[in-house]
């Protein structure tokens, strides 16, 4: 689902305690900043108050990724190794792989592109499997629960935005 209406604060705390909703997420910020950890957001004011100064940042974009513990598998953090010639000074920044992530995406009201919740599919994950072995298989993620959240979490957004 993707929405291109302005976020406002009220929608923004919204969809922060929707994400704090159900017990024991794991949410962090989708790609860390060069050369530092990712941040990892333990309560909904934690992670709104993230999401507000992404929003006013120049990208304007707030981009998350959510796991529940009852979604079965977990995330994997990667390193990327950064190109010097694109990126001067700078060598690393990191992210997370896992094939039921779920993808949270808010970008502030000037910007084109559209903010939105989603994630994969058991037949994409299954069809990608390959390409990534050091990440929990396809049948470790319970797709009911992980389908489930997504649905809550898109509801929520379509309401506030």
């Amino acid at each position: 689902m993707q929405l291109t209406k302005p976020i406002t604060e009220s929608a923004i705390h919204t969809i922060a305690d929707a994400v704090f909703a159900k017990p024991d997420p794991f949410v962090a910020e989708a790609y860390s900043e060069h050369g530092r950890k990712p941040r990892v957001f333990n309560t909904a004011a934690d992670l709104a108050d993230y999401i507000k100064g992404q929003l006013a940042s120049p990208e304007k974009l707030a981009y998350i990724f959510i796991v529940y513990s009852d979604m079965g598998g977990s995330p994997v953090r990667r390193t990327i190794h950064l190109d010097p010639k694109h990126c001067p000074g700078q060598k690393f920044r990191f992210t997370w792989g896992g094939f039921g992530l779920i993808s949270l995406q808010l970008y502030g009201s000037d910007r084109l592109q559209m903010s939105r919740i989603c994630s994969n599919s058991p037949a994409r994950a299954k069809a990608w499997a390959s390409t990534c072995p050091d990440w929990s298989p396809p049948d470790a993620w319970n797709w009911r629960a992980a389908e489930s959240h997504t649905r809550r979490l898109q509801r929520i957004l379509k309401k506030v935005i």
